[in-house]
């Protein structure tokens, strides 16, 4: 019956209902008094951008991911454009989206950096963080000064204000509490910002391990329950070899993770319909994101840290809004550092500082289709490297000097290592890698010419309480 379809939907805006709602009455006044009459948005289009952490794209049903996790998403996939081939920058939180705001790669802002070396992240955030140093701009300031409002709200973790990513925000709430509150906070703000078009930028973790284990989220995806704990010594233990996970385990933290990324696509469907219904949503360019995705042991890693295969880099990019094609799926390779630059000239602003990324326009109007170079780095596991340009992906590991080499084309699951057979080929991507190599470290000398090495800070207290609560430091 009809009433089937309707119960569940019903469940679902039942916390919209009781907690956003009321507030939002209340904020009316406020709402009409600083717009002065004037309509959102009429001259140039608003902009909301949705990171979700660690939500690999292999694990979305519009990326071919069966079974459907992302309902909602997928739909947003068919209003707008979807790339199909998008690289992340870092393997890890901070300096992967350090990549997306300021459209640089880690070896120039510097965030890669903890102040200690060695696996062990637990470890690492005890005493000193590198921070994004105020020398480059954000995204955010990049709007700021184009003359939007700018807002930024997250759950804290690495996307905390303490490391350099709230300048240039109006507003930046390291209290959000999960995607749900965070989407709460800001239409609050949405309804009381200055009479401008308003760029938002949201980072919410519940697909981040230790993945949500709560009903109905926790059964929707898992066939059987197992008893391990992804936690930050487990996830040491399994990645370091020293422990096994037995299938039974595996299958349980995917379900897992598969019901996070159901909970997260959920409120995604819902904050959407509240848009719709404040009539934002028609003058505003929607980007859905992540900053890396998830392993689980394809290559003998868990969670995202320990490598940079496909699993890990490979991230989800969607865009819809004015002015882009419905329906549109693009194959070529692009890079996460080239959201912020394409967001920019959607919007007629101009980057004020040298970037690395290039906007995907001609991409979406059907201009362009040729693959975009993209490198990507970390310091965890002595030192990683990874380099594709579209067919081909090399890795260097700087512990022992050892590459691996994938044609990515035929294997994009990367399973069959080519360094052994194929040395000429090694040595065209070697070269390559040498050429990005020369060409970032000139870019960061530009930017560090007083010779420093980046900004290391004490870490708050608070910020060690979300890490921790992340899985971060036992």
């Amino acid at each position: 019956m009809w009433t089937d379809n309707l119960i569940p939907e019903l469940r679902r805006r039942l916390w919209w209902l009781k907690e956003a709602r009321p507030e939002l009455e209340r904020c009316k006044f406020l709402y009409k008094r600083g717009r002065n009459g004037r309509q959102p948005g009429k001259e140039r289009p608003n902009v909301i951008f949705l990171s979700v952490d660690s939500m690999a794209c292999q694990h979305l049903g519009c990326y071919g991911y069966s079974p459907c996790t992302s309902p909602n998403i997928d739909a947003l996939s068919q209003s707008g454009a979807l790339f199909e081939n998008v690289i992340a920058q870092s393997n890890w939180t901070k300096p992967a989206l350090a990549s997306i705001l300021t459209s640089l790669y880690p070896s120039v802002h510097k965030t890669d950096a903890q102040g200690e070396s060695g696996d062990r992240i637990d470890v690492e955030v005890r005493n000193r963080a590198h921070v994004l140093d105020s020398r480059f701009r954000t995204m955010a300031e990049e709007f700021k000064e184009g003359g939007y409002a700018t807002a930024g709200i997250s759950n804290g973790g690495y996307a905390h204000s303490f490391f350099g990513f709230g300048r240039g925000f109006d507003l930046y709430d390291n209290s959000g509490g999960g995607m749900k509150s965070c989407m709460y906070r800001l239409l609050q703000w949405v309804l009381v910002r200055p009479a401008t078009p308003f760029m938002a930028w949201i980072h919410a973790w519940d697909a981040h391990f230790p993945y949500m284990d709560k009903p109905p989220y926790n059964r929707k995806f898992v066939r059987r329950r197992a008893s391990i704990v992804l936690d930050a010594s487990i996830r040491h233990d399994i990645n370091s070899g020293m422990r096994k996970v037995t299938p039974e385990e595996l299958d349980f933290l995917k379900g897992l993770y598969d019901g996070a990324i159901n909970y997260v696509d959920q409120l995604i469907g819902t904050f959407i319909s509240e848009l719709k219904q404040l009539k934002l949503f028609d003058n505003t360019i929607f980007v859905i994101t992540a900053d890396h995705g998830e392993a689980f042991m394809e290559h003998g890693f868990i969670e995202h840290t320990g490598c940079l295969h496909g699993e890990v880099l490979r991230v989800p990019l969607i865009m819809c809004g004015p002015g882009l094609d419905k329906g549109k799926r693009i194959a070529s390779q692009v890079r996460s550092i080239d959201i912020m630059p394409t967001l920019l000239e959607l919007c007629g602003i101009t980057p004020r500082k040298e970037i690395h990324g290039v906007s995907l326009l001609p991409w979406l109007k059907g201009k362009a289709s040729d693959h975009l170079l993209a490198a990507s780095e970390t310091e965890r596991g002595g030192g990683q490297t990874a380099l594709s340009d579209g067919r081909f992906k090399l890795i260097q590991k700087k512990l022992g000097n050892r590459f691996q080499l994938y044609d990515i084309n035929a294997d994009r699951d990367e399973k069959n290592d080519l360094a052994g057979t194929c040395p000429d080929r090694v040595s065209v991507m070697k070269s390559k890698l040498n050429l990005w190599m020369q060409e970032v470290n000139l870019c960061a000398d530009r930017y560090w010419s007083d010779t420093s090495s980046g900004e290391a800070l004490e870490m708050r207290p608070e910020v060690m309480k979300r890490l921790r609560a992340l899985g971060y430091v036992e």
